[in-house]
């Protein structure tokens, strides 16, 4: 009889202490919002300005900027991005509460912000490659060999934190999640620190599943048939 993998798995695990500066990366439409979601709904501050259908904080996703540049550290843009993101980093740790967020090309800057985190964690989110070109073939029109270049070179980015963790690091499967929801729901707040009500763990255990977008659970026209 095998044993049954795990959504998640720590890589690098964290003291025991609720977190301050929750990270989640991976790629576009790679399951990043479902684990944004899933954070939110078990009590931790996922931004006060919300993208309603993918759980990124605004404000955060607005100082980052554009992400043409955001690969090249020695680029202008890069330095750029990171002095904009600064203030509102810190002002967010500053409340003193539970919070992250969400960034897709997370990766990329992850190791830069570390410093401004009081309590990090990071949680790099993988998905079935092919299934995300696939959706952002859908969304936007880029040739699905590009998509396909792109996910996995966001996924390179984010195999490197994983070799090398700079700060407490758990590594995701987004399938895994949905084939055993209750199990990634206890992980993920074992691994923040956090203490959510039952009431809390049923909502994100329902918030899970394949055909729904992730984005805010009281949106109207949520969910979202077909939206993998």
């Amino acid at each position: 009889m095998y044993e049954r993998s795990e959504p998640q798995r720590v890589i690098a695990p964290a003291a025991d202490e609720p977190a301050s500066g929750i990270l989640v990366f991976g790629a576009p439409r790679g399951g990043t919002s479902m684990v944004a979601g899933v954070l939110r709904l078990i009590g931790t501050d996922m931004g006060a300005r919300q993208g309603r259908g993918n759980n990124e904080d605004l404000d955060i996703q607005g100082a980052r900027g554009n992400v043409g540049n955001l690969g090249d550290v020695n680029h202008p843009d890069y330095a750029a991005a990171l002095e904009r993101m600064r203030p509102v980093i810190e002002a967010r740790a500053a409340e003193g509460r539970v919070w992250g967020w969400k960034d897709p090309h997370g990766a990329l800057y992850a190791r830069d912000v570390l410093a401004l985190l009081p309590s990090p964690r990071l949680v790099a989110v993988f998905r079935d490659p092919a299934a995300s070109a696939e959706r952002i073939h859908l969304l936007t029109g880029q040739r699905v060999e590009d998509s396909l270049n792109d996910v996995l070179w966001l996924y390179g980015k984010a195999r490197e934190l994983v070799a090398d963790p700079p700060a407490p690091l758990a590594m995701v499967s987004y399938e895994k999640a949905l084939v055993r929801p209750e199990r990634f729901v206890e992980q993920l707040a074992f691994f923040c620190g956090l203490e959510p009500t039952q009431a809390q763990i049923s909502e994100a255990v329902a918030f899970i599943s394949p055909e729904r977008g992730h984005g805010d659970p009281h949106s109207p026209g949520w969910p979202r048939d077909g939206a993998l």
